[in-house]
């Protein structure tokens, strides 16, 4: 029913043709003057106004419209996107590089969408090569290009899923300058930005130089912000649940994952004993049972919850008593960026022109998450270590302590430090690019060539606060007056009781830093060998040198074992030197025939010899036909390649964290030995438990084991002996532009593209919760339940049963499939052609929307491969894959007033833990629709003003389980609310 209905909602809106205003080369009016340009894909000259690969164009119009102040916020909305880390992404999957915004075409990865301005590479923003779009200021653009597809054999690696290309303003001619500003109706999360340009001719014309500062804010808001996001929740067969962190600021003693374990627990008498006394029946919190603490020193047991006399808060539940850190994570980071840009060119003769570009982005964002959560069992061993001498530790919990068997052993609370604050993440990010060359016209036919060299260089300064000490922990601990003399008292037990001093004495603020530095050195020529009776044979040629530097230095805090808070840190650095060359011929096979317009046939390839890979090659293969000039009938093969990057390659092994999520009935999340799990019920629940065992669960707690956090530790790095990944990308399509008399109908075009793309020695991890599944036999991988299986054997277990170690070495896996079908409609006319006055004005429509019909991958060779198109959440993608995008909207322009109105659409998807095995806990998401509505007035030839309002119903984004940033996926839904944003632009 959710296809069929997506289905219905696409068709309404082609029918009804309202429209984005994204203009493609394809859509370019039949009858207008068309220049000579070189048309995205390849590197060969046309005078055309159709491309032989699927692209899409959006203007400088059509970026305004969306009113933000950075670019990923256009791009996120396009169809052939999948939104990836941008200004809602508080947490990354790149450690280094915080607060990042990226670009992900088809859901294959921001490291398999290349970037470029101008038609170059730049420097990246981090170690696995993705250029950061933080850098490209929004006033500066023009356009962005996006060829969707294979594109390695034109630009090089990294353009497995296509490219995107900024094309930045030129030839500023006097003054201008441009603000904006916006806010939510909360008002909140506002956003400005200030930008002045300024060009001048020299020489007669012969020359011009430009330009342009800019000055950008945005505000952040915190997940506590929005009643959406204020409450962390989980889905249990019972119905929504609240959930958090399990430890808490409270503090937290959890018996059997302490020294001796579950032969070392407090007695049940004892336990009866102190319950009893709290008004509670012999057997009501077992002897095993995880205990924090009143402000009074009483104890209360935290699932379920017993005897808590706290603040019974929205995240309250009686099920489980966890931390809601909502009050300390962002939800939309704060960003702050300065940018400097400036471009000149000169002819030095008639032939030969002299160009540069130099521009410096700066910019500051921060990231936020829970305050630190000091562990019991954490690798390299318990956080915090606790004497039973210390003079802080509560009546009643003394008395459980003296039961055990070893009544003098030191245990291991748990306890999240609020004291010390949240842990904050300050960083500062520098780029610097620079570009000069050479290019000009031989004195044979049309040659043209174009020489360059270009610098980028980008500095990051993170500095974290929120870490706390081990060794200063354990000196409070350990210390006979429990650290009063020295800090003012180091009481864990309860919440807010440690003192400012003790808070200061444990919490660490340490400094990483990272340089990454590119230098490329390109040269080509482009232009007709013989004139064919179909028309001219082309061909272009040209030679590349790329050297990649990365240097990554963390603080020496960091790479210790004595920091809780942010994860540790090694250094990393290398770096990656390709040389290469490449090649494109068109050959126009016919025209001028019946039926044959035109048919032409283009050929490319590209060889690379990597300082790391050794060499790699790419080739393209790319038809047109005309069968009619109102018709174009295009595809082509692309067999595209991804060397491995510096960080795949180089990354020392480390320690990280990953989610579980919680486990339940009816869902295969969570540890698999937890007693709460589906796994330890049913058929091969006697199979499940002699595995459990088999991994170091203790006999002694198999029965009433719960896993400690829904958190597990990781252990990750590169690998020197990755191989690169191949791509091969088949696009067929077709674009009409009907030749009639209408007027109405002059200006009207329609495109239809199939896509294919088989990506092979994919470069990642296994998920981790795929893992643990399928060490269990989930998905049909380990049928006999043996320790041996390879899932089983990426993961071992701490003495106390809890999972560590999984592996997350990066390994060449497997293949990732995906088709789908693109369209696009234009259609602009005057009202005047309908019989309207010629007063009445002009509409246009357009509609872009994405079908995708599968997304197949696969988790290591020869395993099955799992569809996930229609989901979200997914391991690969990390985000959205609906089978239905769109973005559609209208414009109606009147004399000097246009107005447009849009209308975005997202198909239902179902939650990506329900893939491959239905979970019947898990939350999908509904169909997605939001309305924007801006408009514009040319008060005169120099000053014009626009208005927009943005998710005028002022919608919530929809709430899902399997995505750990604040219920929802920030990046994919609108997290702001309503918003209103108002701008001036004026030329002098």
């Amino acid at each position: 029913m959710a296809t069929m209905r997506s289905g219905l909602l696409c068709a309404s809106a082609l029918a009804s043709l309202l429209a984005f205003q994204a203009a493609p080369a394809a859509a370019q009016a039949p009858d207008s003057e068309v220049s000579e340009i070189v048309v995205t894909g390849t590197r060969i000259a046309r005078k055309d106004y159709v491309s032989e690969s699927p692209i899409v164009t959006v203007g400088a119009d059509q970026i305004a419209v969306v009113g933000m102040v950075t670019i990923e916020n256009t791009l996120n909305q396009l169809p052939q996107f999948t939104p990836s880390n941008g200004a809602g992404t508080n947490t990354t999957n790149f450690v280094t590089t915080p607060g990042q915004a990226y670009a992900n075409l088809r859901g294959l990865g921001p490291t398999r969408t290349l970037v470029l301005i101008d038609g170059r590479r730049v420097v990246a923003g981090n170690p696995n090569a993705v250029v950061d779009l933080n850098t490209v200021p929004t006033f500066l653009v023009e356009s962005v290009e996006t060829i969707t597809g294979g594109a390695s054999a034109v630009y090089g690696s990294d353009a497995i899923a296509g490219v995107v290309n900024f094309k930045l303003k030129r030839n500023f001619e006097g003054f201008q300058v441009d603000a904006q500003f916006g806010a939510a109706s909360r008002n909140d999360a506002g956003q400005t930005t200030v930008s002045a340009g300024w060009g001048h001719s020299i020489a007669d014309g012969r020359g011009n130089v430009a330009m342009a500062l800019t000055y950008d804010k945005r505000e952040g808001l915190l997940a506590a912000d929005r009643d959406w996001a204020a409450v962390g929740y989980s889905i249990l067969t019972t119905g929504l649940t609240p959930s958090g962190a399990a430890t808490i600021p409270d503090g937290r003693f959890d018996p059997t994952s302490n020294a001796g374990g579950a032969a070392n627990l407090p007695s049940q008498a004892a336990m009866n004993a102190v319950f009893g006394a709290y008004g509670f029946a012999p057997g009501t919190v077992a002897r095993g049972a995880s205990l924090s603490f009143n402000a009074d020193g009483t104890l209360f047991s935290t699932a379920p919850v017993n005897n808590y006399k706290g603040a019974r808060d929205p995240g309250f539940s009686a099920t489980s008593y966890t931390f809601n850190s909502a009050a300390y994570r962002y939800l939309n980071l704060p960003l702050e960026r300065w940018s400097l840009y400036a471009t000149g060119r000169y002819d030095l003769s008639d032939a030969v022109e002299a160009y540069g570009t130099a521009s410096y982005t700066t910019y500051d964002v921060s990231r936020q998450l829970g305050p630190a959560s000091a562990s019991d069992g954490a690798f390299p061993g318990p956080d915090i270590v606790v004497p039973v001498t210390n003079p802080y530790i509560p009546t009643d919990l003394r008395t459980l302590l003296a039961s055990r068997a070893n009544p003098t052993a030191d245990f291991y609370p748990r306890r999240a430090f609020t004291e010390v604050g949240g842990r904050l993440s300050n960083n500062t990010y520098e780029t610097l690019q620079l570009v000069g060359g050479l290019r000009g016209a031989l004195l044979i036919k049309d040659w043209k060539w174009d020489l360059y060299a270009s610098y980028g260089q980008m500095d990051h300064t993170e500095r974290q606060f929120g870490n706390v000490s081990r060794a200063a922990m354990r000196t409070l601990t350990f210390a006979a007056d429990g650290g009063a003399a020295l800090c003012g008292g180091f009481n864990i037990f309860g919440a807010g009781k440690v003192s400012p001093g003790c808070a200061a004495y444990i919490a660490r603020e340490v400094t990483n830093s990272t340089t990454i530095k590119q230098t490329v050195v390109e040269g080509y020529a482009t232009g007709s060998l013989v004139d064919l009776p179909a028309g001219a044979l082309k061909f272009s040629a040209g030679a590349q040198y790329r050297k990649d530097d990365f240097d990554y230095a963390p603080d020496a805090l960091l790479q210790g074992p004595d920091i809780v808070g942010f994860n540790p840190a090694v250094p990393v650095s290398g770096d990656i030197t390709s040389k290469e060359v490449y090649a494109e011929l068109l050959v126009p096979i016919l025209a001028d025939l019946p039926l044959v317009e035109s048919l032409d046939l283009t050929l490319g390839g590209r060889v690379a010899d990597y300082s790391t890979t050794g060499q790699v090659s790419a080739y393209k293969a790319d038809l047109t036909w005309k069968p009619v000039p109102s018709l174009l009938v295009r595809g082509g093969y692309q067999r595209a390649v991804r060397a491995p990057n510096i960080a795949e390659l180089f990354s020392p092994r480390s320690l990280g964290f990953a989610g579980v999520g919680t486990p339940g009935a009816g869902t295969t999340a969570g540890d698999p030995c937890d007693v709460r799990s589906s796994f330890r019920t049913g058929a091969s629940a006697v199979a499940v438990r002699t595995l459990c065992l088999a991994q170091g669960v203790p006999t002694a707690i198999i029965d009433s084991f719960n896993q400690a956090s829904t958190q597990v530790e990781i252990t990750g790095g590169g690998n020197p002996n990755l191989t690169e990944e191949t791509a091969d990308s088949v696009t067929a399509g077709v674009v009409w532009s009907p030749a009639v008399d209408a007027r109405f109908l002059r200006r009207f075009s329609v495109s239809l593209d199939y896509y294919k793309i088989e990506a092979a020695d994919v470069v990642g991890t296994i998920g981790v919760p795929t893992i643990l599944s399928s060490c269990f036999n989930a998905d049909g991988s380990n049928p006999a339940l043996t320790n041996a299986n390879f899932y089983c054997q990426q993961f071992s277990r701490l003495a106390s049963g809890n999972i560590t170690g999984v592996s997350q070495t990066q390994v060449n896996l497997a293949s990732v499939k995906t088709t789908g079908l693109d369209a696009q409609v234009d259609w602009s006319f005057d009202l005047a052609d309908l019989g309207l006055p010629q007063d009445a004005g002009a509409l246009a429509f357009n509609l872009m929307v994405s079908r995708l019909d599968s997304f197949r991958r696969q988790a290591r060779p020869n395993a099955a491969f799992v569809d996930f198109a229609g989901t979200i959440g997914a391991d690969l993608s990390g985000g959205a894959l609906p089978e239905w995008k769109s973005v559609l909207s209208g414009s109606w322009t009147v004399g000097p007033v246009k107005a447009t109105l849009r209308w975005r659409h997202m198909a239902a998807m179902t939650d990506a833990r329900s893939v491959p095995t239905f979970s019947p806990t898990a939350v999908n998401t509904p169909g997605y629709d939001v309305y924007d509505l801006s408009g514009a007035w040319k008060i005169d030839d120099r000053v014009t003003l626009r208005a927009g309002i943005n998710n005028l119903e002022d919608k919530d984004p929809p709430y899902f389980t399997s995505y750990s940033n604040s219920n929802t996926d920030p990046s994919a839904f609108d997290i702001l609310g309503r918003r209103v944003f108002v701008g001036i632009n004026a030329r002098f």
